[in-house]
């Protein structure tokens, strides 16, 4: 238990760190998809295999995934903005708002899919995805990481089944962000693109 709080503390702190750093890299950095109501944090990370490999194939799962969830919010956006033509037509700008910000999302996330499935061994086009894929694999580690000192919370804070419910959440989070982060140390990433 000790051990584990130690690794909460930590994680709490390093999170905090690389969210300071990560807003001012986000703004430099080509972007990627974030994580957030369309691209929800992927179910499982399935490393068997090659890491590269299989880091690959969550990163193209999760983003179709997102393509599919973005998708539908088109759908219901024009549905709400056919309603708001006939009957309140105060919304219809902002409907039509959000369709663009869906649409541009939809184009950049097809950009992003097609980038992380280009098997061209042309060095510039390889070393493009694997910067990509960082992005993403470096966002997924730091949700993983809070999500776990959240469960940290709930275990400090409540009492038995609860908070022994939310001390496995933890440890089952936090192995999955070290998982990732030894995945990006494996050669097969490390001498991508090099």
């Amino acid at each position: 238990m000790n051990l584990t709080k130690a690794t909460a503390a930590g994680r709490a702190l390093l999170f905090a760190t690389l969210l300071c750093g990560t807003a001012v890299f986000a703004t430099s950095a080509a972007r990627a998809a974030a994580i957030g109501p369309y691209f929800p944090l992927p179910n499982g990370f399935n490393l068997t295999g090659v890491a590269k490999d299989a880091l690959l194939n969550i990163q193209s799962t999760w983003l179709q995934n997102g393509l599919d969830n973005l998708s539908k919010a088109r759908k219901e956006a024009d549905a709400n903005l056919e309603k708001a033509k006939s009957s309140a037509q105060d919304q219809v700008a902002a409907i039509e708002e959000k369709i663009k910000i869906i649409d541009k999302a939809i184009a950049d996330t097809k950009t992003e899919l097609a980038l992380a499935t280009n098997a061209d061994p042309q060095h510039e086009i390889q070393i493009e995805r694997k910067n990509k894929l960082m992005l993403n694999l470096n966002q997924w580690i730091n949700e993983l990481n809070r999500l776990a000192t959240e469960q940290m919370k709930i275990a400090i804070l409540k009492d038995g089944n609860e908070a022994m419910a939310a001390q496995n959440r933890n440890y089952q989070l936090s192995e999955q962000a070290d998982n990732l982060e030894k995945a990006k140390q494996d050669p097969s990433i490390e001498n991508w693109g090099k």
